[in-house]
């Protein structure tokens, strides 16, 4: 199923499109949320991680486009629903899939919908990534999309993580650096099977085996690179206690 925000601050445009979805696509989208404004998309977005967006362009406070640039490395796809047709040119500069006027053709939807799902198909190229990430998760290795690049990395040499807002700064062993365009709490679940990562600040997740000294006093792990990441006043009678 295609996983659908529905973004829009009438409640009854958001109803309308969600009954043209379920009468022409049935049983095709999960419509995980539906959001009255830009402040609610943001963490819906972050905690559902949808394939697809519809999102009103005018709305109090902030608009659709503002949205838009919250996230511009993005792994969803956005279609702009709005009744101003002046809209178009500067909803397709923002990398919009498409462009759909008020009140929502149901053949135009289709259309839409139909090329939304020719665009999923996986091509060769997809379908080797997918091949590679299913060999190599029983190894330790893990796949991680930066803005150019699939970078195929051992859980062993990440030193820790860094929040930066909506993305994550990952530290490796030799001075590399990436950075990534989700939340730090998208790898914390990620991680959590291979035991080594430890929450220890809320915008740190560093691996354990590379701890070298907890100052207590301070209040900062040195990690044996010489690193010093902070620890939080709450995670700190964890590390004082031994780790579980």
């Amino acid at each position: 199923m295609i996983k659908t925000l529905l973004v829009d601050d009438e409640n009854h445009a958001i109803e309308t499109l969600k009954m043209l979805l379920e009468q022409h696509f049935p049983l095709k989208f999960d419509i995980c949320a539906m959001c009255n404004s830009v402040d609610q998309a943001i963490p819906a977005i972050q905690k559902h991680e949808p394939d697809l967006v519809f999102l009103d362009i005018q709305m109090p406070q902030k608009s659709g486009f503002m949205l838009l640039e919250i996230f511009p490395q993005r792994d969803f796809e956005v279609v702009f629903t709005t009744a101003h047709k002046d809209h178009a040119l500067p909803a397709f500069k923002h990398a919009a899939f498409d462009y759909l006027l008020k009140p929502i053709d149901p053949v135009e939807l289709q259309k839409t919908i139909v090329r939304f799902e020719e665009k999923r198909k996986p091509n060769s190229i997809e379908e080797t990534l997918v091949s590679i990430k299913r060999q190599i998760s029983s190894h330790n290795i893990v796949d991680l999309n930066t803005q150019d690049t699939v970078e195929y990395v051992d859980l062993n040499d990440i030193l820790y993580l860094k929040a930066d807002g909506n993305y994550t700064e990952f530290h490796l062993e030799g001075g590399k650096k990436l950075l990534l365009s989700k939340p730090i709490g998208h790898y914390k679940k990620r991680f959590e099977e291979s035991n080594l990562f430890v929450r220890i600040h809320h915008s740190f997740l560093a691996n354990a085996t590379k701890f070298l000294r907890y100052d207590k006093k301070e209040g900062f792990m040195m990690l044996r690179n010489g690193d010093k990441i902070s620890v939080s006043v709450r995670k700190s009678s964890t590390l004082t206690n031994g780790f579980y």
